[in-house]
């Protein structure tokens, strides 16, 4: 069950966001760097990091390896995204299904691959780990990396706690974590829930540096939510450590960012409704500026650089 967070907005000062901003980050830190040390306790040397899309897998999967680094183990984060099947054969089912193209189940995933890299790397051989292309829609590579070569596996990606993928990993010999946004936010009469929360950041990270216009990720928001309730949250409770990503600054960080690009939905598109439904939602709250967002916040992984202009 997700907590109800009130925020006032009530800054006098520069200072005064700033500190707030810094809080919600030390906060997040605080708990990835808790589930850090858990990890190094359990004495498991398998990792599986889960979260459903735009939880902020990657900024977590970087400082659990920096606290590990820090303590001079070596780590290897493997992305299970590597092991996706070609997006032309995705592509083909989804036309013979009548359905939108499916990225998050489990039946995307080349199993038969994971199996045989996990079972090499748990032997210490020698496993060839692809690499697979957004861009080109098919692995392009293959990596060689010995499991000698690294004290603990890092396993990370929306499929980690699916149980056929657990059960690659063999579920007594991992430990398990979640991370998603699970606070819902209350800004004066509006409620920001985690979900929505979560929508707004894919759909300012995938106008950004996927080029999806913002009515494309309306489009696949559907199935995106439909695939979580299926295979995700179902197995949450199962998890052996929860972190939450929601920051609290963030839907004053994003408003102009999500205000912006909502507004290039046509008028005469479908999701044209929902957009301007979400846009009213944003126009009653203030900004933040998203010069206040450090350099290695979780929320980087959604608006990029400070260098990087909104628009």
């Amino acid at each position: 069950m997700d907590k109800l967070k009130s925020i006032v907005y009530d800054f006098k000062t520069e200072q005064e966001i700033k500190d707030f901003v810094i809080s919600c980050e030390e906060a997040f830190f605080a708990q990835v760097d808790a589930a850090a040390d858990a990890v190094l306790q359990s004495g498991k040397k398998f990792i599986a990091l889960s979260g459903p899309t735009c939880s902020g897998k990657t900024t977590a999967s970087d400082r659990i390896c920096h606290a590990f680094f820090s303590r001079g183990i070596r780590v290897k984060v493997i992305s299970i995204d590597d092991f996706y099947i070609d997006r032309d054969i995705l592509l083909e089912r989804a036309k013979a299904a009548g359905q939108p193209i499916d990225f998050d189940s489990p039946a995307t995933i080349n199993l038969d691959l994971l199996a045989d890299c996990v079972h090499k790397l748990r032997l210490g051989e020698v496993a060839e780990l692809p690499r697979y292309s957004f861009v080109e829609g098919k692995c392009v590579e293959y990596l060689p990396f010995c499991g000698k070569d690294a004290d603990y596996f890092l396993f990370e990606g929306i499929q980690a706690i699916y149980p056929n993928v657990l059960g690659i990993l063999g579920e007594e010999g991992v430990v398990s974590l979640s991370i998603r946004p699970s606070t819902s936010l209350k800004i004066g009469e509006e409620i920001f829930t985690s979900h929505e929360l979560r929508f707004a950041r894919r759909l300012v990270r995938d106008f950004r540096y996927r080029s999806a216009a913002p009515e494309y990720t309306f489009y696949l928001w559907e199935g995106v939510r439909a695939n979580e309730e299926l295979h995700i949250m179902p197995y949450e409770d199962c998890v052996d450590f929860h972190i939450d990503s929601t920051m609290a600054y963030e839907p004053f960080v994003i408003r102009d960012y999500l205000l912006h690009y909502l507004s290039l939905v046509p008028e005469d598109n479908g999701y044209k409704k929902q957009a301007e439904a979400l846009m009213a939602e944003y126009e009653h709250i203030p900004s933040i500026s998203s010069e206040y967002v450090p350099d290695h916040s979780i929320f980087r992984e959604f608006i990029g650089g400070k260098e990087e202009s909104v628009y």
